[in-house]
């Protein structure tokens, strides 16, 4: 597909979305499948990597729950920067199973984008923050939710989302007294290399889950990121899994190198604010790269699947 018929098609897509006046204020007890919902406003760059308020967006995500009556805990899921994908909707019966609803939102098609790995300032994860505080705003309205009981879990660009969304800074933006809040963050291979002053405080538990050959989004900031918040007192706590690539709960995903995704594995950037800007404007031109590798790790696959099911059942209370 050439860009511009790319571009055309992403133009439909978000054609297709309600009108903010119509989209519905509450869920009903039968709601599930595509629910249509405003994001809780919008950060917009008003110049490279600083960001301003902005109106809500029209997005849409896919609603499950468990057979029976509720009311059950939650996770919301958020995708990576390719969009709603196969790591994501793998997890999603995995946790219905365990008896927790899902919610995965997805934050390209109301906006007309198709993916973001090559063209990385389209979208950046902090700008998803809203996203996922709206998806909670709607989630929490639905009869057979228990909204005090809500996790959120990203993965890579969504993982990003995630740590961004753990900071007291978007809770106090995005959920002050009185609006549902999440009540754990759970982050698979996110990029920790970004960091700014309100990275260091967090408002619930926060788990990161890593691979160890991660070569796109690696290990070692994470790592660094954990011990500096339990350094401080505050719930942190990472799994690396041996042997495993970004990517690696992607069932049935080859191996490969991704010659043309933006990478900032080698950066390690500090911002004045989560907001921006950077505090060196010209390092991240120095350090930004191509390339990647991704791919399927059964082990950690496995693990992983344990690891979040026994995490949740502590975080989230008894179901």
């Amino acid at each position: 597909m050439t860009r511009g018929l790319a571009l055309a098609a992403a133009a439909l897509l978000a054609a297709c979305a309600p009108a903010a006046r119509d989209l519905k204020p509450a869920l009903g007890p039968d709601d599930a499948g595509t629910v249509w919902f405003a994001s809780a406003g919008s950060l917009v760059r008003t110049a490279d990597f600083t960001y301003a308020p902005g109106e809500p967006v029209v997005l849409s995500g896919d609603l499950a729950l468990p057979a029976g009556a509720g009311p059950f805990p939650a996770v919301v899921l958020a995708h990576g920067c390719g969009g709603v994908g196969n790591a994501e909707t793998g997890w999603a019966p995995v946790l219905r199973q365990a008896g927790y609803a899902t919610f995965l939102v997805d934050s390209f098609e109301g906006r007309g984008l198709r993916e973001v790995c090559t063209q990385g300032r389209a979208l950046v994860g902090l700008q998803r923050v809203p996203d996922a505080y709206g998806a909670l705003g709607i989630l929490a309205t639905h009869p057979r939710i228990a909204a005090g009981r809500v996790a959120l879990m990203g993965f890579s660009h969504g993982g990003i989302l995630t740590l961004a969304a753990s900071t007291e800074w978007a809770r106090r933006t995005y959920a002050p007294p009185g609006r549902p809040a999440f009540r754990a963050f759970l982050a698979f291979y996110p990029s920790c290399n970004v960091t700014s002053p309100e990275h260091a405080r967090i408002s619930a538990p926060l788990r990161i889950h890593a691979g160890e050959r991660d070569d796109w989004t690696p290990a070692a900031p994470c790592r660094e990121l954990v011990a500096a918040l339990r350094a401080s007192g505050q719930d942190a706590e990472i799994v690396v899994y041996r042997g495993a690539r970004h990517s690696f709960d992607n069932v049935g995903r080859r191996l490969a190198s991704l010659g043309n995704v933006d990478s900032v594995a080698r950066c390690r950037l500090r911002t004045a604010s989560i907001l921006g800007p950077l505090l060196d404007p010209d390092a991240l031109r120095a350090c930004m790269t191509k390339g990647a590798t991704v791919g399927w790790s059964p082990a950690a696959t496995a693990a992983a699947r344990r690891n979040v099911l026994a995490q949740l059942a502590v975080l989230l209370g008894p179901r």
